[in-house]
């Protein structure tokens, strides 16, 4: 298969491959042999066909350079976790509380759409307290 990619598509393959690349090795000690493979073969590709201003290239191996790649870091990733810590810390402290409330047979008799609301209502305090606060006001008790 043969891609003839414009500019603007080769700078979004380029971000989707550092993307993916992050996301697949980073909450990992090694790197996953095959996408470090994928990697290199696309990279590969692309600087043959022209693409060098992003792409290094050292004793054979490819990467995406530092500077792009840390573009697409606070582009992308961060924000997307930003997002994530949030909405998880949130899940999680409304599924606690909820717990306390209701009696694990009542939770159980829930259907999963109804867990969900209550969770999602559960939330909204924690949502308003994080978005006017951040974790200012977050202590652990013990």
């Amino acid at each position: 298969m043969n891609l003839d990619l414009n500019p603007q598509e080769t700078k979004h393959l380029l971000n989707a491959l550092a993307v993916f690349e992050w996301v697949s090795n980073s909450p990992h000690e090694e790197t996953d042999p095959s996408v470090d493979e994928f990697i290199q073969s696309l990279l590969k590709k692309l600087s043959a066909g022209g693409e060098k201003g992003p792409i290094d290239s050292e004793n054979g191996l490819y990467t995406i350079s530092e500077e792009y790649f840390q573009e697409v870091f606070e582009s992308y990733i961060e924000p997307y976790n930003d997002d994530i810590f949030w909405t998880d810390l949130s899940t999680e402290l409304a599924q606690r509380d909820l717990e306390q409330k209701v009696s694990a047979k009542d939770l159980e008799a829930l259907a999963p759409e109804d867990y969900e609301a209550k969770v999602a209502k559960e939330a909204e305090k924690y949502d308003a307290e994080f978005e006017k606060n951040g974790v200012d006001n977050l202590f652990l008790k013990k």
